[in-house]
């Protein structure tokens, strides 16, 4: 009767935290091409430090569930974290200074911290390998698509009804989640989560190879992040775009990349594409050599599609693969490091990336080439690490 309740209620149970996780993304990044309309209304250019302000408390609050108990119940974990996110959205909605908006930001990375390990955790279930990669994906993609779509609803809605009000809407949504959550949790409570028996396949990976995927977790993050800054920077110094445009840009950068790793999941080219992998790549860092020289706008936007193409071929199984854990273990610790690692890039990204552009543009084109050609290196030994015996844990970020 029980894993019948389950399956009854499992729909509802996992698209609630896909569509917080968007939410959470959403509000991240909806600020990224408005930090000239934010420096103006504080009259301080703090507001530069925006993204990294939510980041990193992000990442610190996550690795912090590595600690917590293997039997938690990663409900309770969930409904804080939301609560969190209605709490700080309304907060930064009514923020009067830079000062006061960067406070409530790192306020609202630490709340909401514990967000993406719970939802990871509840699509997870035991014995069920195919059916929890099915629903993990569904929360993994949501949290792209508030990434992609978040920045450049931020450029195109402040023009119009203003960024206040789009954290305001945020926050109903997310209320509203709240509320629906908290409804079926009343129907379907449980005291802990049942212990994770999984089959490990296969001999389990060294510690040098987990490094890899750690390692491309990180770099992924701080070159989303880190990219975003440099679109802005650049489309605006070289073509002198207002937000809106440069909004029109980030999507153009967004969307190919995204749809592609849409194409190649649901069509398994995954194992195709790592034969075109140093191609692929090789198109993004042609995009960034190309803008190095004085292009017409159009063509300088088709580069951004062209680019995104060919990253976007690295990602399917190369987003931070971690191992299934062994029989009996629990996931919570792997979830919680990969999650913290993969914000602390989306947090450093935007640092390095706006300190190389204060010393030179070229250097912070260099910086991305080298971040490439640092994941085409390490996205095949993630891959030799054995994807038969792995899940990705972590989101498609574009």
């Amino acid at each position: 009767m029980k894993q019948e309740h389950i399956k009854q209620g499992f729909p509802l149970a996992e698209v609630i935290p896909a569509v917080a996780c968007m939410l959470l993304m959403s509000q991240a990044y909806l600020i990224a091409p408005l930090s000239p309309s934010l420096a103006e209304d504080f009259s301080s250019s703090l507001i530069n430090l925006a993204v990294p302000a939510f980041a990193i408390p992000f990442a610190i609050s996550a690795v912090a569930m590595v600690f917590v108990k293997p039997a938690v119940n990663p409900r309770k974990y969930f409904i804080f974290s939301l609560v969190a996110l209605c709490a700080g959205t309304y907060l930064l909605s009514m923020a009067t200074s830079a000062v006061g908006f960067l406070t409530i930001r790192a306020l609202t990375g630490l709340g909401t911290g514990a967000m993406l390990p719970s939802a990871i955790l509840l699509s997870l279930r035991p014995h069920e390998h195919k059916r929890s990669l099915k629903y993990m994906v569904l929360v993994i993609f949501a949290l792209a698509t508030g990434m992609t779509f978040g920045p450049s609803l931020g450029g195109w809605l402040n023009e119009f009804i203003g960024w206040r009000c789009l954290y305001r809407i945020i926050r109903t949504l997310a209320a509203l989640l709240l509320l629906i959550y908290l409804r079926h949790d009343r129907r379907e409570r449980y005291d802990g989560v049942e212990p994770f028996i999984i089959k490990a396949a296969g001999r389990s990976r060294s510690e040098w190879k987990n490094r890899y995927s750690y390692s491309f977790v990180y770099l992924t993050g701080v070159f989303h992040s880190g990219v975003f800054v440099w679109i802005s920077h650049y489309f605006t110094t070289y073509y002198g775009l207002d937000e809106f445009h440069i909004a029109t840009d980030l999507f153009i950068f967004g969307l190919p990349g995204f749809v592609v790793t849409l194409l190649m999941y649901f069509y398994r080219l995954d194992k195709k594409v790592i034969t075109i992998l140093y191609a692929s790549l090789g198109l993004t860092i042609a995009g960034l050599l190309a803008l190095m020289g004085n292009l017409p706008l159009w063509l300088a936007e088709c580069l951004l599609g062209i680019m995104s193409v060919g990253f976007g071929c690295s990602q399917p199984l190369f987003i931070g693969i971690l191992k299934l854990p062994r029989a009996g273990s629990s996931p919570i610790r792997p979830v919680a490091k990969g999650s913290a690692i993969l914000f602390a890039g989306y947090g450093s990204g935007p640092l390095m990336m706006t300190a190389l552009l204060s010393v030179d543009l070229s250097a912070a084109m260099l910086f991305l080439i080298l971040l490439v050609l640092a994941l085409a290196f390490i996205s095949r030994r993630v891959w030799n690490a054995g994807v038969r015996n792995v899940i990705p844990v972590l989101p498609i970020s574009h």
